[in-house]
């Protein structure tokens, strides 16, 4: 194993800061970053100082026709993440894109169809899982019966707007895909993942715009519930984390079994102990604190030798289009409230 060769892997698109920990999980995972594309001369000027190794290209073709480049990771504008991922993979390669993966159900199809065809990972980095020790700590209890069945998981995704500092397309339904596609992707993500469903369907969902009519096209708010064969699922996320927070978001996820319950305070413990990844277990006879921030993320390494074997043990293709599935038909769906009311400009 350790005579491999290094993962090679360039990226296109850094329009979201996520796009900074995809990088640090594929090199912290033994990748070898080799070019990045992108158009915006400051993002560039400003990624080319974090990661002065890569080489700067001006068309992405040259990453796409690069033989050695076996990923490329994305952080673009959502809309654009589809049709992108869709020439990486035409191109012989893997993709690991932000979430959403896509912002359409006809997109997805297009992608599905693209993925059977090519035979390539097309994968999504729902980050509030795979970046988050404590959500990790409790899929290992879980995986061990700590709690008994997974009746039910509830996942919260507050976070804070900053929309001083947000591009033109943040408040552009057509472009960011709504709340729902957008910030859920993770908490659909978790539910399927905790319950282990292999499938479900959207009971009821809704997205509102209560607090910002400056802005039409902007959901500040937004909630669905699911329904599998034997688990349901409650999401709620928002963009109204107040300043006095001392951190983007108070994440939080509740999974119930049938005997216990887990609480994990992602990003920080209101009241409580400082730092992230804090990790709640009640079961029988016993309530146990996880202090989580030294645990190991599996899934850098995980995703890294499903592209040299051509495996699935980072998350299987199947898992990964039914949750972006999942949070796009909901979001399609959604009874849509407050100053969303009769604008067609964010009509699904």
């Amino acid at each position: 194993m350790q005579d491999r060769p290094p993962l090679r892997f360039a990226v296109i698109g850094v329009d979201h800061p996520h796009i900074f920990g995809q990088v640090s999980t594929l090199l912290a995972a033994g990748g070898e970053l080799a070019a990045f594309h992108v158009a915006e001369p400051a993002q560039a000027e400003g990624f080319a100082r974090m990661y002065p190794q890569a080489k700067r290209v001006h068309d992405e073709r040259e990453i796409l026709e690069d033989g050695s480049i076996q990923v490329v990771t994305s952080a673009s504008i959502p809309s654009e993440r589809a049709p992108l991922g869709v020439r990486v993979l035409r191109h012989g390669k893997d993709f690991l894109v932000d979430k959403p993966g896509m912002t359409t159900l006809a997109q997805l199809a297009e992608v599905r169809r693209v993925q059977r065809e090519t035979g390539r990972i097309y994968s999504v980095f729902f980050s509030e899982r795979f970046e988050s020790r404590a959500t990790e700590r409790a899929s290992k209890l879980v995986a061990e019966g700590a709690i008994g069945r997974v009746v039910q998981t509830i996942g919260l995704g507050p976070h804070r707007a900053s929309l001083a500092q947000r591009p033109k397309w943040f408040f552009e339904r057509e472009r960011y895909g709504g709340v729902l596609c957008d910030i859920a992707s993770h908490q659909v993500d978790q539910f399927l993942h905790f319950t282990g469903a292999y499938d479900a369907e959207v009971v009821a969902s809704t997205v509102a715009n209560w607090a910002h009519p400056e802005h039409p096209g902007f959901e500040d708010f937004g909630e669905l519930h699911l329904r599998g064969n034997a688990a349901t699922g409650t999401v709620r996320v928002d963009w109204y984390t107040p300043d006095a927070l001392p951190t983007w978001g108070d994440g939080r996820l509740f999974v119930l079994g049938t005997e216990g319950y887990l609480e994990v305070r992602k990003y920080c413990d209101l009241g409580g102990a400082p730092g992230a990844d804090h990790l709640f277990l009640v079961e029988r006879g016993e309530l146990r604190r996880f202090d989580c921030r030294h645990d190991a993320l599996p899934f850098g390494p995980a995703f890294a030798a499903d592209v040299r074997d051509r495996s699935e043990t980072a998350m299987t293709q199947a898992h990964c289009f039914r949750a972006c599935e999942l949070v796009l038909q909901a979001q399609a769906r959604a009874l849509r409230l407050g100053h969303l009311v009769g604008d067609p400009g964010a009509a699904s």
